[in-house]
């Protein structure tokens, strides 16, 4: 059975070494992020990430988003993070940017999508104890602690997983708020918004020119 841990009682130092002894085993932790609890494991853990669609029940060839806690990492994993992208990515994160970019050759991870997809979900959340973990872990591959295709949970005791499942889950309370990123894809052509979220299409385009709304 995973630990449970309440952050409001635990110190946030000895509830994040927690969380990093349990990601480093490769086991999956739930966590609180601006987006509702999800599920988090380390992003080159091929077999830990299949846990994570083991629990969710997510369809084949689903990968899950990537967080990472600096600019810096950004870089490294990503072939294309520059232009107009690092242009938003420098001015709105941490916060509810995310970005679809291509990866880095030679990353030695499957995301959930056996290496299909030549691009992957990526953002920098601004959620404090999440940032304090990331700037310890690396790259975390994660996705919404809920059963696929289902909304955001906001509180942990409605997470849908069993004891077993899961290595540790660090409980906030419930979360007052759930945010809601916007998503652009960084092509060839420029940046095409896929998914309108708290960052509206009108306040990007007064920071950037070169981006479009996708069509569908």
């Amino acid at each position: 059975m995973g630990d449970f841990l309440t952050l409001m009682a635990e110190e946030p130092s000895a509830a994040k070494d927690a969380v990093l002894r349990t990601i480093r085993a490769g086991d999956v932790a739930v966590l609180a992020s601006e987006n509702g609890y999800i599920y988090a494991v380390d992003a080159f853990n091929v077999a830990a990430v299949e846990k994570i669609h083991a629990i969710r029940k997510a369809d084949p060839g689903t990968a899950c988003q990537v967080f990472v806690g600096s600019l810096k990492t950004v870089l490294g994993v990503s072939s294309n993070f520059d232009g107009d992208a690092k242009v938003i990515g420098e001015k709105y994160w941490p916060g509810q940017l995310t970005l679809l970019l291509r990866p880095q050759q030679g990353l030695s991870w499957d995301l959930g999508d056996g290496g299909v997809l030549d691009e992957f979900a990526l953002r920098i959340p601004s959620h404090k104890f999440l940032t304090q973990v990331l700037q310890e872990s690396g790259p975390l591959a994660v996705a919404s602690a809920s059963i696929a295709h289902r909304e955001a949970t906001s509180n942990i005791n409605y997470v849908p997983a069993l004891p077993s499942e899961v290595g540790i889950y660090v409980d906030e309370g419930p979360l007052d708020s759930i945010a809601r990123s916007t998503i652009i894809r960084v092509g060839i052509s420029g940046l095409e918004m896929l998914r309108e979220g708290d960052i509206s299409f009108e306040e990007l385009q007064r920071v950037v020119t070169g981006i479009s709304r996708s069509p569908r």
